[in-house]
Parts: structure tokens; C-alpha cells; sequence
């Protein structure tokens, strides 16, 4: 193991486009989905390859709650974009206008510790059928979240049901594009390997979604125990959706939680970089997810991340 850096305890680490045309051909507008009866890091190594731009869907566009539809948000990325390497896809949902904006859709990448989000819910979702958590439960939640650990998010992942229970929390909560790592090590390490799970932005955003507002998967109790961990994330740990730090989005309150792991584990290069969040406040109330992959460093990643941030918050006000 190596010294500890950027706040974290373990060394677990967890193509743009060249034009507005191409920026506009790798996003989809989606509305609103359908009323309910309810009220309204750090790892993970590539095991499926990108899609290629053929294979993404072709962009739709819709309108919801009567607002004209506005162009997508990620519009205003292009010339950022174009100079970004490594493959970058994201997903924002507004809810003032009931929309959400996806860039490079249907592209998967490993979660690296955001998963640690998946697993936080499963645990919320035990305990309100009939599982309580457990004292030791309820210690587990802050430094999994806090401060990323991950012996406190294997630990918890065996008490809440393994994989099997993560997985079928994330089928309830509407994240049909996750499937989540079996493995109990990255290949080649004694790294534990829940963060090979695979996901999309869009799906990362409905997760974040499922904390965020009302909704019939989990109550409003354990909803605000768990944007309140999310956002009370380390300092060292407080960049991406939150546009580099808690000061960053000047005037908002941030619930967010990131990944970070580099594919190459002996070399710590080709990065994977990945945070998910909520912004409220000042006018704005959306859920950003953007995941990174193929980075040069940490750090590029994180600078990607933080770019995005602090301009779709700048688009998405009042």
C-alpha cells in the first residue's frame, strides 16, 4: 500500500467530440417518466468495450410540464469537449423542467466507489422491509461515504446481501443498464472488485434521483440520512459535480459522491474518473452524472469533471 493522497486511505483508485454537429448527434433528450403511485473508490477495471458512434442511439427530443424544450445543456461543452481526451459520457436531469439530457448515451464504464451510493441504498431499502440496520450497519455508512472507505463498503456490502441484493435494489430503482460486480477482487490485486460494476450515466442519475426526491423506493428518513452523508464528503474528496470544491457552485448545496482508479494499477495510468451528485439551491435543482475513462491522470479526469460541473450550472439557472 502507498501513502495516503487526496484525502484517501488506500491506493484504490478508483472521445469527445470535434464539433456542435457531433455534440448534438451524441446527446438525447428524455421527459419525464411516467407518474408513480408514489409521492413525487474506487475500482473497476474495462471488461466491455465502448460502444462505437454507430451503435448510440439516434437523439429524441420531447417537451414536459408545458416548458419549451431547451437545448441540451451539454451544447455549451463543445469546444471544451473536442480537446478532452479519453471517452467522457454524462447525464443531467433538471427538475424544474422535468428533463433529462444525456451525452454519449448507452456508454458504460466502471463505477469505481460511486457503487458505494448502490450499496448505501440497498442497505436503506433492507431496512425498511422488515432488515433494521444494525449498529455496526450504521457505523459502516459514514467513512463509506465520508471519507470512501473501503473496508467499511465491503463490509457492508456482505451485511446488506452481497451482489445479488445490490442488484435487485438497482432493478427497483429503475437502473436498467448496471450490473454489479461479482467478483471479490480486481483481477491481478487484492483490491476488493464491487467497483467493477458497470453502469451508465443515465443510470447513475437515476440513483441519485432515488435520494434526491420523493419517490416510493425509499423514505423521506433514510433519503436525508443519505444526502446528508453525501454531503458532508471529505474535503479532499469535494471536486466534480460540485465544480471543484463546496465553493465552487457559489450559493448551492451539494450531495455528491466520486470514483476514481487507474486501469493500470502498477503504472497508476489510464485513469477512470466518475462523480454523481445533486445541486439545489440558487435557483437550481438538478442531478449531474459524469463518468470519465482513459485519462491520462487523476487529475485530467478530475479537471474534465470539474469543467462540466461548473458549466452546466452556469446553463441550468434561473
Amino acid at each position: 500500500m502507498t501513502a495516503k493522497r487526496r484525502g484517501m486511505r488506500k491506493p484504490f483508485y478508483l472521445a469527445a467530440v470535434s464539433a456542435l454537429a457531433s455534440v448534438l448527434a451524441g446527446c438525447t433528450i428524455i421527459g419525464p417518466p411516467p407518474p408513480t403511485n408514489g409521492d413525487s473508490s474506487k475500482t473497476g477495471l474495462s471488461t466491455t468495450a465502448p460502444p462505437t458512434s454507430s451503435s448510440r442511439p439516434t437523439p429524441s427530443h420531447s417537451h414536459s410540464h408545458g416548458h419549451t424544450t431547451k437545448i441540451s445543456p451539454f451544447v455549451g461543452l463543445a469546444n471544451y469537449l473536442s480537446g478532452r481526451q479519453g471517452q467522457i459520457t454524462a447525464a443531467v436531469y433538471d427538475n424544474r423542467t422535468g428533463k433529462t439530457w444525456v451525452f454519449h448515451p448507452g456508454v458504460r464504464q466502471e463505477t469505481a466507489s460511486i457503487v458505494k451510493v448502490e450499496i448505501m441504498g440497498t442497505a436503506f431499502w433492507n431496512a425498511e422491509h422488515g432488515q433494521p440496520l444494525s449498529a455496526t450497519q450504521q457505523a459502516l455508512l459514514t467513512p463509506m461515504i465520508e471519507q470512501s472507505d473501503n473496508t467499511a463498503a465491503t463490509d457492508l456490502l456482505a451485511d446488506v446481501g452481497g451482489p445479488p441484493k445490490v442488484q435487485h435494489f438497482d432493478q427497483l430503482a429503475g437502473l436498467t443498464d448496471t450490473k454489479v460486480s461479482t467478483k471479490q477482487y480486481i483481477p491481478g490485486s487484492t483490491l476488493p472488485g464491487w467497483g467493477l460494476t458497470l453502469t451508465t450515466a443515465l443510470d447513475e442519475v437515476k440513483l441519485v434521483r432515488a435520494f434526491a426526491y420523493s419517490n416510493p423506493l425509499l423514505t423521506p428518513a433514510n433519503r436525508q440520512r443519505g444526502l446528508t452523508l453525501m454531503e458532508h464528503v471529505e474535503s479532499a474528496q469535494a471536486w466534480g459535480v460540485s465544480g471543484g470544491s463546496y465553493g465552487a457552485l457559489s450559493g448551492a448545496t451539494v450531495a455528491l459522491k466520486n470514483g476514481w482508479l487507474p486501469h493500470n494499477l502498477t503504472a497508476y495510468t489510464d485513469w477512470q474518473v466518475n462523480s454523481i451528485g445533486w445541486v439545489h439551491g440558487n435557483g437550481r435543482d438538478y442531478v449531474l452524472a459524469v463518468l470519465t475513462t482513459h485519462s491520462a491522470s487523476e487529475q485530467y479526469g478530475i479537471d474534465t469533471i470539474d469543467e462540466i460541473a461548473r458549466s452546466i450550472y452556469r446553463q441550468l439557472g434561473p
